[in-house]
């Protein structure tokens, strides 16, 4: 126990003092030997005494110097644990060793996680002053460059130099950009992405690497399972009740028919009838979509056809004061199928009278423009909006958020404007929403 160290350390200052008063008492006399027999002893006393706490310190220190340097060979006899502060330095050294196999594990696992993504990972450590080393590499990353895993910075960004062209090295920072890489005479397209964290010392950049067809593969991907979800739960709700209900037309069949049975029996028929008109109705939207024809492209004027398309609910808006401003700087014409063009700005219309259910003074606002060689066009409207949780899901076939509706109607839009090699996409804010389409 500690107390005996102090016991000890007590005994050995008694004496050394006792020792002392006897060598002073004796410094003026005749007894000379003695004199000289206690002062030896004195110094011999204070020469054990010294080595005594040295021995002590010195255990210590060896046991710090242990955990600095994460060295676990030392150990302390269950002897010595006897005393309570090599018992408690025994307990730190194995509470560090736990600590340090944990952190191992667990860097272990993380490069595990690393190593088994598609994605290309590059990690940068950089201390205070600047020096940066390779943290994490995975063998994706190395892959897309065909080089070795090198952990040496100096070596690696020579080798990948389309990436150190477009990261400022110095200035770490967020960043999202497209690159083409050439290796072997062969041309891949990447979509890199950066990212930045500060921890006590260290500043790390995450660098991510995906080719563009990953991108691609994934989003359609997420697409058809979202496809199949829609398509698995609208056939299931229309099937069930037909299942449920044709074994209670069975059981009614055994018994004797009467007016009540026959009125059950005619009900029933008529309800599995409908509910087949509706998987059929529903089988034939898909068809729709999935035989959507290839465009007849012809010189179209688009304001003509935005006007004629607005005409089509000319009465409606009339009745529902419903205001439309059309805006553009000439007569754009446009290579396109005129008919499925046509039906694009009818669905985007329809979408936007059915978003001002209680709006006040609604707005339909049609901008219609040429940014270099694409003709943009964009319609907005000051409806109730699209809600951050279906944002996702509003161009997935049968998604739909009206009662009556097919939930095809922006799927299609969105197949054929694809089909005319152009592209859309909406941004929604409170009180105002806006798909814009672009046109080559």
């Amino acid at each position: 126990m500690i107390k005996s160290i102090y016991i000890k350390i007590i005994i050995r200052l008694i004496l050394l003092i006792i020792n002392g008063i006897i060598v002073y008492a004796v410094f003026n006399s005749t007894y000379i030997i003695t004199l000289i027999v206690f002062s030896l002893l004195l110094v011999l006393q204070v020469f054990l005494f010294i080595d005594f706490i040295k021995h002590f310190l010195a255990n210590i220190e060896n046991a710090i110097d242990g955990l600095i340097h994460d060295d676990f060979s030392i150990s302390i006899s269950s002897e010595k644990r006897k005393n309570s502060l090599y018992n408690k330095t025994a307990l730190l050294i194995n509470k560090r060793k736990k600590e340090t196999l944990q952190q191992a594990s667990e860097q272990l696992i993380f490069t595990n996680i690393i190593e088994s993504l598609t994605i290309g990972i590059l990690i940068l450590r950089k201390d205070a002053k600047d020096n940066i080393e390779v943290f994490q590499i995975n063998d994706t990353f190395t892959d897309f460059f065909k080089i070795p895993k090198f952990y040496n910075w100096n070596l690696l960004k020579e080798k990948i130099k389309p990436v150190i062209n477009i990261i400022d090295i110095q200035n770490w920072r967020k960043l999202k950009h497209v690159l083409s890489i050439t290796i072997n005479n062969q041309t891949e397209t990447y979509y890199l992405k950066t990212s930045v964290n500060k921890t006590n010392g260290f500043e790390f950049l995450v660098i991510s690497l995906e080719t563009i067809q990953q991108i691609i593969d994934k989003k359609e991907k997420e697409s058809w399972y979202k496809l199949m979800n829609v398509m698995s739960h609208e056939i299931i709700n229309t099937i069930t009740p037909i299942s449920t209900l044709a074994s209670n037309l069975d059981s009614l069949l055994q018994e004797e028919p009467d007016e009540e049975t026959l009125d059950e029996l005619s009900q029933g028929l008529n309800i599995i009838s409908k509910r087949s008109l509706h998987l059929t109705d529903f089988v034939n939207t898909y068809r729709t979509l999935a035989e959507l024809p290839l465009p007849e492209k012809k010189a179209t004027n688009i304001i003509e056809l935005i006007k004629n398309s607005l005409a089509l609910f000319k009465q409606e808006f009339e009745e529902k004061n419903i205001l439309t401003e059309l805006n553009y700087q000439e007569n754009y014409s446009l290579s396109a199928d005129k008919k499925q063009l046509e039906q694009v700005f009818i669905n985007l219309i329809s979408n936007s009278m059915y978003a001002f259910i209680d709006t006040e003074n609604p707005k339909i606002t049609i901008n219609v423009s040429r940014t270099n060689n694409r003709i943009i066009i964009s319609f907005t409207d000051n409806g109730y909006g699209i809600s951050d949780n279906i944002k996702d899901n509003i161009f997935i076939p049968y998604f739909t958020t009206r009662k009556n509706g097919s939930g095809i109607g922006l799927t299609l839009t969105k197949s054929i404007i694809e089909s005319h090699n152009g592209t859309i996409y909406f941004k929604s804010e409170k009180g105002l929403t806006t798909f814009v389409l672009s046109f080559m």
